[in-house]
């Protein structure tokens, strides 16, 4: 499995985490009786995971100021979660080149966004990029 699928797969179990109430720990247990073969690179998967639950306040701040037009309560969860696993994986992943992270989270905003999530999550992450 490739990085890639382990970026959709955390972006999945994220998403679920705003459902449901139990702890992440069993909602992972959960997702890998499910999907026992769906997880390789579980170090990653749990890096990911784990980055953004704990700190999902300070990845906003990150990129909110280049939310044009929006305030963060108005996006659609699957495109926040996007965002703050590139913003995530920018910030503390220093074997992925930023170039990487923003295109997949664009790959991810076409399969699991809506029409306009795609070119917008890569401008709030390209104008994100330059700040840096």
């Amino acid at each position: 499995m490739s990085r890639i699928e382990t970026r959709e797969h955390a972006m999945e179990l994220l998403f679920q985490t705003g459902f449901r109430n139990d702890p992440v720990s069993d909602q992972i247990d959960k997702f890998r009786e499910i999907y026992p073969d769906i997880i390789e690179d579980e170090e990653y998967f749990l890096d990911i995971v784990y980055g953004v639950i704990n700190s999902r306040e300070e990845l906003d701040e990150k990129f909110v100021p280049f939310l044009k037009r929006w305030k963060l309560e108005r996006l659609p969860q699957t495109d926040r979660i996007i965002l703050e696993i590139a913003v995530y994986e920018i910030l503390t992943v220093d074997d992925i080149p930023t170039s990487v992270s923003i295109n997949e989270a664009v790959k991810l905003a076409k399969k699991y966004g809506t029409s306009s999530s795609s070119s917008y999550i890569n401008g709030v992450l390209s104008n994100f990029e330059k700040s840096l």
